[in-house]
């Protein structure tokens, strides 16, 4: 707000007759008094409210309006037209003039992830690819945001070339019985008016320094050197296209550029691997909305499958391996599953192994009481131990002190030993023969009698 235009309100809202509740009156006039600098505000009750409690008011005011969002909200899912041509920095939120920007596409998804209300995100997708500039880019930052909330993409109808890539970045595409997808392919058109500029009578001379500063210029034909220049152009950036799409759906990369741009309809797009599903368009919504109102989806929301942008970067184009290496990782469900699978030999292990960190952290040096607690009377983390370890304090116990905790420890010690499956060890034999458990169970022993002082 300008200075003009703040001035203007508030000659018009003091010393003028108000049709203001009392409650909002307070919060109306705590903001122009801070605007106006006002060191105190005193209310239709004779409270006098300081500059800090002028601010609390102010910022008490929530519009009770619905926010506007530049996508359409069905009980918890957004839905983003995308369509006609991809354009790089185009500089409009949502597609305008039979053009969509890959900045506006960005931009609602982002807006979608950060909003509360929002489950999932889909993309309706109806476009045949647009400029390569900035496709990759934005492909690679869908594929990040997609770790945040599932992104799928409806192919209604095409999902071509950039759209593909756009496409391929998402959790899950799904095309409808006409759709065509694919066309995993680059093109450039050249037009020559070197005939044409003869025709009409006239002659353009390039003035340039650099050989290959007027390459691929339209008042000359293209020679065979810089055909073959482009051509090679062309080709790397093929590759590129392939092995992002490739590391984004799982396919391999040969897969994909053995499909030589073709498109794809419907089932087809299915069987090749562009797709995961044919849907009736019109059927799309209602069975993604079971899909995120479901109680597995909101399982999978809350157990941490979802990820930080910050820690959890999308493979670029050229990460086939790794994107591979992602797409047979465990999910949360699998890992609680394995975990509870566990044997109570194998349980045991990971306890001594846990309890074995913690006590011999650097960290844990003169603080061994503190480290014996933490090993043997909580189930907290090494991580989160030596966290703490760390800003602890130095330990200055007296003898009396210390056989406390180290009795607690004995105990605690023989209780848990007791409740899990112990390794057979033998009491003779030359330490050589012992296998790697029973080293780590008399490593263990012998830390937890170094730090307590119990046998």
């Amino acid at each position: 707000m300008s200075e003009n235009s703040f001035a203007h309100i508030l000659s018009r809202a003091c010393n003028q007759a108000q049709f203001i509740e009392p409650t909002y009156a307070n919060t109306f006039f705590s903001y122009l008094g801070q605007r106006a600098g006002a060191h105190s505000l005193v209310d239709i009750n004779g409270d006098t409210l300081s500059q800090a409690d002028m601010q609390v008011q102010a910022a008490s005011f929530s519009n009770p309006r619905e926010r506007e969002r530049p996508y359409q909200v069905q009980n918890g899912l957004a839905i983003l037209p995308v369509s006609g041509t991809l354009l790089h920095k185009y500089g409009y939120i949502n597609p305008r003039s039979g053009s969509t920007g890959y900045d506006g596409i960005l931009a609602r998804i982002d807006d979608a992830i950060n909003d509360p209300e929002i489950k999932a995100i889909m993309l309706d997708i109806d476009s045949p690819g647009g400029e390569a500039a900035g496709c990759f880019d934005a492909a690679n930052r869908i594929k990040q945001m997609s770790q945040i909330k599932p992104i799928y993409a409806l192919c209604y109808d095409t999902m071509c070339s950039a759209a593909m890539a756009i496409g391929s970045a998402c959790t899950e595409r799904w095309i409808t019985q006409s759709g065509r997808a694919g066309s995993v392919g680059v093109v450039i058109a050249h037009a020559s008016y070197e005939e044409k500029l003869k025709t009409d009578g006239v002659k353009i001379t390039l003035i340039h320094s650099g050989k290959h500063k007027v390459d691929g210029n339209p008042y000359q034909d293209l020679s065979a050197d810089v055909l073959g220049k482009i051509q090679a152009n062309l080709d790397k950036n093929r590759d590129l296209f392939a092995e992002l799409v490739a590391s984004n759906i799982g396919m391999s990369k040969q897969a994909v550029l053995d499909t030589e741009a073709r498109v794809y309809q419907g089932q087809e797009a299915v069987d090749i691997g562009f797709a995961n599903k044919v849907v009736n368009g019109f059927d799309a919504i209602p069975q993604l909305l079971d899909i995120i109102n479901s109680t597995s989806f909101k399982t999978n929301q809350t157990t941490g499958v979802a990820m930080s942008l910050k820690t959890n970067e999308a493979p670029a184009a050229g990460s086939a391996t790794q994107a591979g290496a992602q797409a047979t990782a465990p999910t949360a469900e699998q890992t609680a599953e394995q975990a509870t699978a566990q044997t109570p030999a194998q349980a045991a292990a990971a306890e001594r192994e846990r309890c074995q960190s913690i006590l011999t952290a650097p960290d844990a040096q003169g603080k061994s009481a503190m480290a014996t607690h933490l090993a043997f009377n909580t189930s907290m983390s090494v991580d989160d131990a030596v966290a703490l370890l760390k800003v602890s304090p130095a330990e200055q116990a007296t003898a009396e002190q210390a056989s406390v905790p180290a009795q607690q420890m004995a105990d605690a010690l023989t209780t848990a030993m007791a409740s899990t499956e112990q390794p057979n060890l033998e009491t003779t034999g030359d330490a050589d023969e012992l296998s790697a458990d029973q080293k780590a169970e008399q490593q263990l022993l012998a830390s937890f009698s170094a730090a307590t002082g119990a046998k």
